[in-house]
């Protein structure tokens, strides 16, 4: 994901970090104040509905598909940096509906980072993409 993991997981005030080599810092996997969404989880749900597209070729194979796990930083001023869906960097790995997934996120905008210790910190957020397809007919 973000790159050359330091095996060593630290702990600072309660919270679990790992030191990212590539981006020569500490990235929190467990905070005392998640990041969050701007808006929180009402302004994500909107944000979903108007935001993701899922192609033609997705749909006709959604019900066989899993569910995409998204996983990006949310960087200490907001930035969401090097997003991967299920552990896979490389787009030439993804299915249809992952690939419209990676496209969703790069068009979130800024999230409020989260918190440890009462400084705010780079933060690896882990996430399903949980949707419901609702078939319209006429």
């Amino acid at each position: 994901m973000a790159g050359n993991r330091s095996p060593a997981n630290g702990n600072e005030a309660g919270c679990q970090y790992y030191y990212s080599k590539l981006l020569k810092k500490n990235i929190y996997t467990t905070l005392e104040i998640e990041p969050e969404f701007p808006g929180g989880s009402a302004a994500y749900v909107r944000f979903l509905n108007k935001n993701l597209r899922i192609s033609v070729d997705t749909l006709v194979d959604v019900t066989s598909l899993p569910m995409p796990k998204m996983k990006f930083i949310v960087e200490t001023y907001g930035q969401i940096i090097a997003p991967c869906i299920d552990g896979k960097n490389d787009t030439t790995q993804l299915n249809a509906l992952e690939k419209d997934a990676l496209e969703f996120i790069k068009k979130m905008p800024k999230w409020v980072p989260g918190m440890c210790g009462g400084k705010v910190v780079a933060a690896e957020v882990n996430r399903p993409l949980a949707i419901c397809i609702k078939w319209e007919t006429e």
